[in-house]
């Protein structure tokens, strides 16, 4: 097995200076004061000042901060504080509406410039987007949940890239409570991108790989595979010898890189400290359900044949995961009619010399782009987009949901008798649910049918919610401490977002109930890998998951083996 080695790039790592004593009341109430507005009586918390100044004294700052820190506002007051004179603040557009409704309350009480500029990362992703960057010419760019940002291929992650690749000075504020699900390659452009040579990572791509190989907890694709796994050798100058001598190379390694990362002036992370306590617990159960027979006999169908319910055949494991993840819930897709082998075969032709373009290059960022430039004589597909072009047009797909079992709908139906939340990943689903129990479904931006938003839902009632949607910046405490997770996810930074929406300051209740759905194999594989991706998380980044100081009520591995039926049996070769 490879090592990692002794190199001058992470020398320059270990030499960097190290952050002093944490701030005291009084700095705190002093920053506060210089914030605030006239008729403002409002005082920052600590963790808030400690970014700002951070901030203001290094020109950026890189802020791992938990649900409830109040990012909103560090977001809102930092071009103040570095005084930025045109100021891009990027957000999911879920939160863009919320945040401007924050905007309007908190300017009454901070010093809150009025030229920030919001944008969503799905607009900057988008073609017509493709020179907004230079056009406006952010000197900061502050990017909350910059995790959205993980995706180096993504064209909006490219471009950004490209922008402070081309304007170094532009200064960078990067903000989320779940910075890392898998490897620490997600983050390490963007701590570059905020402390410039001052970060604590390697500066070329190729030796955080490196470092990565050595410190994830997937390396080769799945939990445990060794292929391509390093030793950490090198980095282990990082630990202390108490950690070198306590724990294995890993996970002191791990260890090591955390407190390098959390000391290094302009990252402020929760770890730290000075963070708002959250006085209650959190109690996680799984609720496992029968099925009728049907599901059973689809569950057959699926691992047996790799097969779906309608005889479509299918070719990868990712589309076993999914489809089983349905059919637990007693639903599937189906295209309605099936689309001819012709139009297949050419999409799927197109698609690979899309990914294969997007992959090595550094000016397009989508599949319109790739056709674009096709068009235009400046790349040789052999043909492909022609034969896409002929074809696609010829067949419109249709996804028909259909319903074999409603044991699964029944259970949550139940459930919300008494209040509470239900996360949801599949739309036809929650509208399935809603309609028999007349509870509204929060979907797209936190609103449900009739327009109304999330945040504004009356206490004392259930609601139906979109994870995907939802899981981010909303304010949830106040109105509910329990909530009911239909399909359990397999990434801790769902987890940690989700159950953040309630256990979080303002909570009244003594304890946060969290119940999941265990229907499938599926499902509990989702379930050790979020706690793996947990303690990897913590581990490496300081990060405390709420996964990880829940009281927890879920079946061993052991007798999760003895259940019954084809949904539990994993070891199916096609």
């Amino acid at each position: 097995m490879d090592y990692v080695r002794e190199t001058s790039e992470l020398r320059r790592v270990r030499d960097l200076p190290r952050r002093a004593p944490r701030l005291t009341t009084e700095v705190i109430d002093e920053t506060s004061a210089a914030l605030r507005t006239d008729a403002g009586t409002m005082g920052l918390r600590p963790l808030q000042a400690l970014a700002l100044l951070e901030a203001g004294a290094r020109g950026g700052a890189f802020l791992p901060l938990g649900v409830g820190e109040g990012k909103t506002l560090i977001t809102l007051l930092a071009a103040y504080v570095l005084d930025a004179k045109r100021t891009l603040l990027l957000l999911p557009a879920t939160l863009i509406q919320k945040t401007d409704r924050e905007r309007a309350h908190l300017s009454q009480h901070w010093l809150i410039p009025r030229h920030v500029r919001l944008m969503s990362y799905e607009m900057l992703g988008r073609v017509q987007s493709a020179s907004d960057l230079d056009v406006y010419a952010p000197d900061l760019i502050i990017a909350d949940e910059c995790h959205k940002l993980k995706n180096r291929r993504a064209a909006v992650t490219r471009r950004v890239s490209r922008y402070m690749h081309d304007h170094p000075e532009t200064r960078f504020v990067g903000l989320s409570g779940t910075i890392m699900r898998r490897s620490l390659t997600e983050f390490g452009h963007v701590l570059r991108w905020c402390l410039k040579d001052a970060a604590p990572i390697p500066k070329t791509h190729d030796e955080l790989e490196e470092w990565a190989s050595a410190l994830d907890e997937d390396v080769g694709g799945k939990p445990g595979d060794e292929l391509g796994r390093r030793e950490p050798g090198a980095l282990l100058s990082l630990c202390t010898k108490g950690e070198v001598e306590a724990d294995p190379p890993m996970i002191a390694a791990r260890k090591g890189f955390r407190r390098r990362l959390i000391e290094t002036p302009g990252v402020i992370a929760s770890v730290d400290g000075g963070g708002e306590r959250v006085d209650c617990s959190i109690y996680i159960r799984a609720i496992t359900y029968n099925v009728a027979p049907i599901t059973e006999r689809h569950f057959q169908t699926l691992r047996g044949a790799w097969e779906t319910p309608d005889g479509w055949a299918l070719s990868q494991g990712v589309d076993v995961w999914r489809h089983a993840r349905e059919l637990a819930l007693g639903l599937h897709y189906i295209w309605d009619p099936r689309p001819p082998k012709e139009w297949q075969d050419a999409r799927r032709t197109w698609a690979a010399f899309v990914r294969e373009v997007l992959s090595r290059s550094r000016s397009l960022d989508s599949e319109l782009q790739v056709a674009q430039a096709v068009a235009a004589g400046r790349l040789d597909d052999g043909g492909a987009l022609e034969r896409w072009r002929v074809l696609r047009d010829t067949f419109v797909p249709n996804s028909v949901p259909m319903w074999h079992d409603e044991s699964a709908l029944r259970l949550c139906a139940k459930w919300m008798e008494t209040p509470g939340v239900v996360w949801t990943e599949h739309g036809f689903f929650a509208e399935r649910l809603s309609e028999i129990t007349g509870v509204p479904y929060y979907g797209a931006k936190g609103l449900d049918p009739k327009g109304r938003f999330i945040d504004d839902a009356p206490a004392g009632s259930s609601a139906i919610v979109s994870i995907d949607a939802n899981r981010e910046g909303r304010n949830l405490q106040t109105k509910w401490n329990r909530c009911l997770f239909v399909s359990p996810p397999e990434g801790a930074d769902v987890w940690q977002q989700a159950i953040g929406r309630f256990h979080r300051p303002g909570q009244r209740a003594d304890e946060v109930v969290v119940d999941v759905l265990l229907g499938c194999a599926e499902h509990a594989n989702a379930w050790r890998k979020a706690m793996a991706g947990a303690q990897a998380i913590r581990d490496t980044t300081g990060a405390e998951s709420k996964l990880l100081v829940a009281d927890v009520d879920w079946p061993s591995d052991f007798e999760i083996a003895g259940f019954q039926g084809s949904r539990w049996r994993v070891n199916i070769t096609k």
